[in-house]
């Protein structure tokens, strides 16, 4: 069941609603795996041959179960198995992760750029969540889903207005645009409108705002400003991997850091290592 929206969300809303943006729907499979939650004999084998019936699910499913992340002394083959070894909410996390993209679709190269910089995003929010578990309590599948999920809304917008991100059409997925300026051009919010879906589909509500506040550090609570933290952590990663400039980085990065349990004296070690350990792990 989707969560209720407070009535000045609800106006959100009925604005984004009003401009024809389409919201998308949360997948059928996980409203199913959410009847078999939900049921006191949580039936583990029928949530297993749910997800077995999509071979991109399940192929995905054992390709993290088997990495290096978990380790395991035997090659996992057994859905049930991979299940009990990820458990049951990180399973439905990644799921979630995955369908995204399916929901929302479309094809083109200013999509599928910004799919790959979502995922690589999203890869860096789990490294500095895995490494930073004591300090901030977020799980690594919870800060990875944090991260693809947190720009969902600009695809949408994308959808909508096709001249959205123009610049980043015309510069065949090089650039990447002020959204801040896109968004008062149409006026619209790509927060506002991730926000909407992670509503939608369920995710924890400080992932939720998060999402809605990940370009405004200071609106949320303690626990989604951690996640806004990482997430802006993230971003400055990537942009350093990519040659990329980094203006706002300087002013806020002390305090970033420290959120998440970084102090200034191993500032540097700490980046450098999370960027050793991406690169690790896309080669």
């Amino acid at each position: 069941m989707t969560a209720a929206i407070p009535d000045d969300e609800q106006a959100l809303l009925q604005q984004v609603l009003s401009s024809q943006i389409n919201i998308p729907p949360q997948p059928a499979i996980l409203l199913e795996i959410d009847k078999l939650v939900s049921k006191p004999s949580n039936n583990m084998v029928a949530i297993g041959n749910l997800i077995n019936k999509d071979v991109g699910l399940s192929a995905a499913i054992f390709k993290l179960v088997n990495s290096s992340f978990y380790n395991s002394p035997v090659p996992i083959t057994n859905i049930q198995k991979a299940i009990t070894v990820l458990g049951l909410t990180q399973v439905t996390n990644l799921i979630k992760g995955l369908s995204l993209r399916k929901a929302i679709g479309d094809q083109g190269v200013a999509f599928d750029k910004f799919w790959e910089r979502s995922q690589e995003i999203a890869a860096l929010c789990a490294i500095i969540a895995k490494k930073q578990i004591s300090a901030c309590n977020i799980a690594a599948d919870q800060a990875y889903m944090a991260g693809l999920f947190h720009e969902c809304g600009v695809p949408i917008l994308m959808q909508r207005f096709p001249e959205y991100c123009k610049a980043f059409r015309l510069n065949s997925g090089s650039n990447w645009p002020d959204f801040h300026d896109e968004d008062r051009r149409f006026n619209t919010d790509h927060a506002i409108v991730g926000y909407l879906v992670t509503r939608h589909w369920n995710l924890p509500e400080f992932i939720c705002q998060a999402v809605r506040y990940h370009h405004d550090r200071l609106s949320v609570d303690h626990a989604a400003l951690t996640m806004v933290s990482m997430l802006r952590t993230a971003h400055h990663l990537h942009s350093r991997l990519h040659r990329q400039g980094d203006p706002e980085w300087s002013g806020i990065k002390s305090s970033t850091l420290e959120e998440i349990g970084v102090d200034d004296d191993i500032a540097t070690e700490f980046i450098e290592d999370v960027l050793d350990k991406f690169t690790q792990q896309q080669s």
